[in-house]
């Protein structure tokens, strides 16, 4: 059990408020899907590019967790990334993940979540995908083959200017989110 002094962070990119709005306008439709009524729909207001997951966190580290994001920003430089696509986790028969994807042809994103762990000394992920979680499954997976057979999902833009120190407020209702900090591309807290 967690220590109630410790904060549940993660390390992540915060959505621009135009991909947010249509993102979220996509997200009401797709709600009606027959295909969909097994899933619970994330709030809009929490939608993020997830790099890095801390779990607990003793708050005096919050400190020397900024000191090592800057590090892993430090030569990373500001960029735009397509989004757009619907996919599912781990798989599309059996989803328990419905999430909207992030083009990284570059893999400069990878990168940057593989810097960003190293950086914190958490363990390398090689299963990163650069998605949003948009809803998760109830109980059962669900089978979204024919869901996502038909969903158009909304081209849009990622601007990667920083990455946020993130706490996540867990109770009653959707988790909340809040940012502890920014770091710009480049390697400066805000």
């Amino acid at each position: 059990m967690p220590d109630a002094s410790s904060w549940r962070c993660f390390v992540a990119v915060a959505l621009g408020e135009e991909l947010r709005a249509s993102l979220a306008a996509a997200a009401d439709r797709w709600r009606a899907h027959p295909n969909t009524s097994g899933l619970r729909w994330t709030d809009p207001d929490g939608w993020h590019l997830t790099l890095a997951f801390l779990g607990d966190t003793d708050p005096g580290r919050v400190p020397a967790l900024l000191a090592a994001l800057n590090r892993a920003t430090g030569g990373a430089a500001s960029a735009a990334y397509p989004t757009g696509g619907l996919g599912a986790f781990p798989s599309s028969g059996r989803a328990r993940v419905l999430w909207y994807g992030m083009e990284d042809p570059e893999r400069h994103l990878r990168r940057l979540a593989a810097a960003v762990r190293r950086e914190l000394g958490l363990p390398p992920d090689d299963r990163f995908r650069a998605h949003v979680t948009l809803a998760r499954a109830r109980h059962d997976p669900v089978d979204l083959r024919p869901f996502l057979e038909s969903a158009a999902a909304p081209e849009g833009v990622l601007d990667v200017t920083a990455i946020h120190l993130m706490r996540s407020h867990l109770g009653r209702g959707p988790a909340r989110y809040e940012s502890l900090a920014a770091v710009l591309l480049g390697g400066s807290s805000t």
